[in-house]
């Protein structure tokens, strides 16, 4: 039976999402709490956002002496969070060393939205004003504005919104022979995910990214990494694309990032830089000073080697325990993923495990239609990773 509280969602906001007959009132860390009361393990954090979980103590710090101070100013001034935010983010990718620089906006689409216009632009500034064309992959997602839903290789989500931007094509994942074939002279850009998420959590061979690199070195073409699900300490590093060798002239970044709050960020090397002037592009919200305080302060706790190691860590002991239910569960096939980014096929239908493990106390998510998808904060401890896995086995036996 629906609570007054999912009527009264149902009848003023607008359908588009199926949510849960679930009414959250608080969290703490890696818990949520409804309001009966009943406790929850957190393994969506909020779509990878809740980085270090609920109502964490730095975060909370970090907002409240911001806001004291101001909330915006719009970035006809510079201020300090954001400088300091972007300072710390560039220096630990490899666009500090390349004198690269940042622009913030406000979420993971606009950031790509960004990326794809700079990469226009530095070609535009070259006077190879055609090479307009972003070849993208089949399952990747950069976002739901049009141009980030023209990059997005799932047609699914363009059903009904009429004809896409042009200057896009997809090609096959992992697929290097049909990379090779689609970029040429007209390719602005190469742009991924290094561990595709939404569309089913799929990793890139040796092979694949050695191709990435060979075709920017050899065709010119630039390389955007979308680091939005798997960057910003998930893979157990701050950069996945980095980890992976993927090397990317613009990376895009989010959902973590702000620590909860609304907060994109783009980081670009030095020469895309230099062919942007005033104008070109602007946000009114996009770096504001509260998100970029609650995110420096994230920042600062995940990027210390012993918030990545537990990363790296909790990651085995997952992949473990999901591999060992495998075995238990002939519903359960391959576990794909990354760091504190990981899925497991499923045969049964993803969507009445979700539920069966959320009436478990144990929320989790789907990657694509047949994967079972785990997004844990990153400080979440030997226990509670245990404590998840016996509720999703449990959940598996209820469905």
């Amino acid at each position: 039976m629906k609570t007054n509280f999912h009527e009264q969602d149902s009848k003023i906001i607008a359908p588009t999402y199926a949510k849960a007959n679930v009414d959250f009132t608080h969290g703490n860390g890696a818990l949520l709490f409804d309001s009966n009361g009943k406790e929850y393990l957190d393994f969506a954090s909020g779509i990878s956002v809740n980085a270090l979980g609920h109502s964490h103590p730095a975060i909370k710090k970090a907002i409240w002496e911001q806001s004291e101070k101001f909330s915006h100013i719009s970035n006809l001034f510079p201020n300090s969070p954001q400088i300091k935010l972007a300072q710390k983010m560039l220096s630990l990718t490899k666009f500090g060393k390349e004198k690269g620089k940042a622009f913030f906006c406000n979420s993971g689409t606009e950031a790509n939205e960004a990326a794809i216009k700079f990469a226009r632009k530095y070609f535009n500034s070259k006077d190879e004003k055609e090479r307009v064309e972003i070849i993208t992959f089949e399952s990747g997602f950069h976002g739901r504005t049009y141009g980030a839903l023209a990059a997005t290789g799932q047609e699914k989500l363009k059903e009904g919104f009429g004809p896409m931007p042009a200057g896009f094509k997809h090609v096959k994942w992992d697929n290097a022979e049909e990379l090779q074939k689609a970029v040429g002279e007209n390719t602005a850009a190469i742009m991924l995910e290094p561990v595709v998420a939404e569309g089913g959590i799929l990793m890139p061979s040796k092979k694949f990214i050695e191709t990435i690199n060979k075709l920017k070195k050899q065709r010119g073409c630039l390389v955007i990494a979308d680091e939005i699900q798997i960057g910003f300490g998930r893979c157990g590093a701050i950069s996945c694309s980095e980890l992976f060798g993927i090397n990317a002239d613009i990376t895009t970044w989010a959902k973590s990032l702000g620590g909860g709050l609304p907060l994109g960020l783009v980081l670009m090397s030095a020469k895309i830089a230099e062919c942007l002037k005033p104008g070109d592009h602007g946000t009114t919200f996009g770096g504001n000073p509260i998100a970029c305080a609650a995110g420096l302060a994230v920042l600062e706790i995940i990027s210390k080697p012993k918030a990545l190691s537990n990363v790296k860590e909790r990651s085995l002991q997952l992949k473990n325990g999901l591999e060992a239910l495998a075995k238990k569960h002939s519903c359960l096939g391959k576990v794909r993923g990354s760091g504190l980014l990981l899925g497991i096929e499923c045969k049964k239908p993803v969507a009445d495990v979700i539920a069966a493990c959320r009436e478990q106390g144990l929320i989790i998510l789907r990657a694509g239609t047949d994967v079972l998808r785990f997004l844990p904060p990153l400080i979440i401890t030997k226990t509670q990773v245990n404590e998840a896995l016996k509720k999703l086995d449990r959940g598996l036996g209820k469905c």
